[in-house]
């Protein structure tokens, strides 16, 4: 049994041994994988990537060039100063070279040496030789011209003495070459301070029509105390506190030539009055508010020469204070005739530190609702100086229509303090006519007391 068993095996192992060698052996087979697709993300991250790797090599690009552009100019530098270096070292070099030696230079009184002669033994001349040759030479003979660079010094012949010094020349200094000066070009040097501006400037300084310091509504900002304050002859048992803030400040200027300029101004204000009393029923102190107007112009400002100009039109209206309306029980509407538009023109001049100045306006509403006319016309008095005070006065008069032309006078006079074109100005200030405040504008009013103004542009 155990004979036919390994019998068996021995065929099996015969047999497999007898396939493996009939069956060739082949390598495996190594196939590379197929390209995957880039999804939509992927191929923008790629093209990102792409672009941030060729911006970076314009960068490196750019900056050689810039780097090779810089080297460059360093080196032409650096050429232009060894150049200027080397003309000043020639220039040097001819000037000491054109300069004789002392060796060179003649003697006084010494003949041409001949060489096939021995030079005589110099003769020392005495004084009497000497004056009586001066004398000669100052009678008998011209003064010979100044000899030019090119010119040689003639030299006497053997047999007379030599009555002429010779110098030896001294070199000449290089002349800077003269710039001639235009008559033209120093005119209009001498013009041109006047025309320092700009044609065109935005936002500029100063004012072609200064504001009206003494007008009541004009915009600038300004505080007073009217402790003598009188309506329809009664005096007013308290102090009147009038207190504005405002500006007048031009945004666009052209000018054309000197003394001919003009510009657009936009200016804002709003003017309260306040009025500080003693309440004997509640036995305190009171500070309440009268009324509130308010402002806003549009102003175009015309300057030929001496002579200035100002188209204004201008939105005015007048609210009187709830404190005011409270005391005072008003439970009813009021009529408001404040409440209006006005063109206006103005013109100003100058002569000799006074300033003069007079307009006309037209109220730019139904004669209904107010009536249309209105002037003013005032003097101002303000002498230019180096100090830091000066005496400033004057007078302004307004009429309107709506109060049949009775004239509103404010007055003043004080102290201008400052150098610069913001100064501040404190004044003794009177006013009578009518009420140039609130809505209550047909009341004869009366006032005296102390301000202080200032135009903040």
């Amino acid at each position: 049994m155990n004979r036919m068993l390994t019998a068996l095996l021995l065929i099996c192992l015969a047999g497999t041994f007898a396939s493996a060698q009939q069956t060739p052996t082949t390598p495996p087979k190594t196939t590379a994988p197929a390209a995957r697709t880039l999804t939509p993300a992927e191929q923008r991250q790629k093209e990102k990537i792409d672009r941030e790797v060729q911006r970076e090599r314009q960068i490196r690009a750019e900056w050689a060039q810039k780097q090779r552009e810089y080297e460059a100019r360093q080196a032409e530098k650096e050429r232009q100063k060894q150049a200027k270096k080397a003309e000043k070292e020639r220039q040097q070099q001819e000037r000491a070279a054109g300069t004789p030696k002392p060796a060179d230079v003649p003697s006084v009184n010494t003949p041409p040496a001949n060489p096939a002669e021995p030079a005589p033994a110099a003769v020392e001349p005495t004084r009497k030789d000497k004056r009586d040759r001066r004398k000669k030479d100052t009678i008998s003979e011209p003064t010979p011209a100044a000899p030019t660079a090119t010119e040689v010094q003639p030299t006497a012949p053997a047999s007379e003495p030599s009555k002429q010094v010779v110098k030896p020349e001294r070199p000449k200094r290089e002349k800077k070459p003269v710039q001639q000066v235009d008559s033209a070009a120093t005119s209009s040097a001498v013009a041109e301070p006047s025309m320092s501006r700009p044609r065109r400037e935005f936002l500029p300084k100063g004012h072609l029509f200064e504001p009206i310091l003494l007008d009541p509504l004009e915009a600038q900002t300004y505080g007073s105390i009217l402790p003598l304050y009188y309506t329809e002859g009664e005096k007013y048992k308290g102090s009147i506190v009038p207190f504005a803030f405002g500006f007048a400040k031009p945004f666009y200027r052209r000018t054309t030539e000197p003394g001919r300029s003009e510009e657009w101004v936009l200016d804002l204000a709003s003017f309260t009055q306040f009025e500080a009393f003693r309440d004997d029923k509640a036995n305190k102190a009171r500070r309440q508010i009268i009324n509130n107007d308010y402002k806003i112009s549009i102003i175009y400002n015309l300057r030929r020469g001496d002579n200035n100009y100002r188209f204004r039109v201008y939105h005015i209206s007048s609210h009187l204070g709830d404190d005011y309306i409270y005391r005072n029980r008003i439970t009813a509407p009021t009529p408001n005739s404040v409440n209006y538009e006005l063109l206006d023109v103005t013109y100003s001049r100058t002569v000799n530190n006074w300033r003069l100045y007079g307009g006309l306006g037209f109220v730019l509403r139904k004669a209904e609702e107010r009536k249309l006319l209105s002037a003013q016309l005032g003097t101002f008095y303000k002498k230019p100086s180096d100090k830091a005070t000066r005496l400033v006065g004057g007078v302004d008069i307004k009429f309107w229509q709506q109060t049949d032309f009775r004239p509103g006078i404010h007055a003043g006079i004080g102290m201008e303090l400052g150098r610069t074109q913001n100064n501040l100005t404190f004044l003794l200030e009177g006013y009578s006519g009518f009420r140039p405040y609130s809505q209550f504008e047909d009341q004869q009013t009366n006032w005296l007391g102390i301000g202080l103004y200032l135009n903040p542009f």
